[in-house]
């Protein structure tokens, strides 16, 4: 088989894995993360990792921005340690993927004025109008809206990640990719049992 004919045949796997991931919506949180192996996933990058990498510092920081919310607002240990831990690995997260987008003089999205929710007008973003419900509540239902809106973000994560995971050529972007998949899938869980 010509390598034309490979790389064809490859995009095309990809390009359906990721039309029915996408078309399962929330239910593909239940569903395994596609191999990186079997998507020829190599140590160069592509745009989709460049994207990967842009969209998802983006979506860090309104998760970031989430938990700065807990502080003033909530006793419950649950969610104040599941804020903490999130500001701490996604920071980290941030910073690595503006060393990929530099190293690939790639734009750095702009941090911006946190009170300007323009950043947040992608698809599981989270709007001004639910900040701004969220900076109004406190006790057990700060806590149970809270929850609510982390969940829907951490799922719009999940499916980010399973995009690269499938279209990326980067190596560490599909190891950081695969481990949020399994990191929020795990936390998705873990939210559901708190508010069931």
């Amino acid at each position: 088989m010509s390598t034309r004919r490979s790389r064809r045949r490859r995009s095309l796997t990809a390009t359906l894995l990721v039309s029915a991931m996408l078309t399962a919506g929330c239910s593909s949180v239940a569903a395994a993360p596609p191999p990186v192996h079997a998507m020829g996933v190599g140590s160069d990058r592509g745009d989709a990792d460049v994207r990967f990498s842009q969209e998802m510092i983006s979506h860090h920081r309104c998760t970031i921005r989430l938990a700065g919310l807990v502080k003033d607002r909530t006793d419950d240990p649950y969610v104040r340690d599941l804020a903490a831990a999130l500001v701490r690995g996604e920071s980290a997260d941030i910073e690595l993927m503006t060393g990929w987008l530099r190293s690939w003089k790639a734009e750095v999205p702009a941090e911006g004025d946190p009170d300007d929710h323009g950043a947040h007008d992608m698809p599981g973003m989270v709007s001004a109008a639910q900040f701004s419900s969220l900076e109004r509540r406190s006790g057990a239902g700060f806590d149970r809206m809270w929850l609510t809106v982390l969940g829907r973000h951490l799922d719009s994560g999940v499916r980010m990640s399973q995009v690269v995971i499938a279209l990326g050529r980067h190596r560490p972007t599909a190891r950081m990719a695969g481990r949020l998949v399994t990191e929020q899938r795990a936390r998705i869980k873990e939210i559901g049992a708190k508010l069931g």
